[in-house]
């Protein structure tokens, strides 16, 4: 078998060693470009009650922003442990996150939890994301009463100085291509669509999202657990079995 990884991951480096223990073939191809948008946050002055980062590059991408998160100290929100990190290193400021399943579901019901139990709850909140972001927690912020500012600091595109051929799969064995958002895995579609069919490859996601209503997509795993690299390659091993 070979095992593809068509997105960024913090856990890259774990997942290699893992695989390289156990001879198992591992290659990367980062599909997508992500670029900062200009113009996209607030004016500097703004205070926020509360701010919600949606990925590492939300975070990486509102530097313009830093300055004032750190002088009125909102009530900081992410996704997941590593985006967590990254706000500390860069911020000092520990964020609340979902322990279990990092998605914007999990942390819209995190946050929605402290709406229900304040008094005279409208709060400030500034949401930063991507352009794609999916618009979970925004919706519920609004439903609820919050004033909210969107704050798209980057955006996706596809990666044209990445190639994937023939050569990067195995024709013989399974190919298990991990792919962490639907821009990615259509990214990927797109590049190898001459070929794809002619090789069995089952994609390795985050949640069945990024698959929903996706043709030529014939099996997938779903690993929740971003931050074990263990469990992501248990979960291919088993399915071996």
């Amino acid at each position: 078998m070979k095992i593809l990884v068509l997105s960024e991951m913090t856990i890259f480096s774990e997942i290699k060693k893992i695989c390289e223990d156990k001879n198992i073939a591992i290659d990367k191809k980062i599909v997508v470009k992500i670029s900062p948008r200009a113009n996209s946050c607030p004016p500097v002055e703004t205070n926020f009650d509360a701010a919600v980062f949606q990925s590492k590059n939300a975070v990486i991408h509102s530097k313009d922003y830093w300055d004032n998160l750190k002088k009125y100290k909102p009530v900081i929100y992410c996704l997941g442990k590593y985006t967590s990190g990254l706000i500390k290193e860069n911020l000092d400021m520990n964020a609340i996150y979902p322990k279990d399943e990092s998605s914007s579901e999990n942390l819209a019901k995190i946050i929605y939890t402290t709406i229900s139990k304040t008094e005279n709850n409208r709060k400030n909140y500034i949401i930063f994301c991507g352009v794609d972001g999916r618009g979970v927690i925004n919706q519920m912020l609004i439903e609820n009463g919050q004033s909210v500012h969107v704050s798209k600091v980057y955006s996706r595109e596809e990666n044209k100085n990445i190639k994937i051929t023939k050569k990067d799969l195995d024709p013989n064995n399974t190919n298990y291509v991990i792919v962490s958002s639907r821009f990615a895995l259509k990214t990927f579609l797109n590049k190898t669509s001459r070929f794809i069919k002619d090789y069995k490859i089952i994609y390795v996601v985050p949640n069945k999202r990024v698959v929903y209503k996706m043709k030529d997509i014939s099996k997938t795993i779903v690993v929740n657990n971003l931050n074990d690299a263990t469990h992501y390659v248990g979960a291919i091993l088993n399915n071996e079995q």
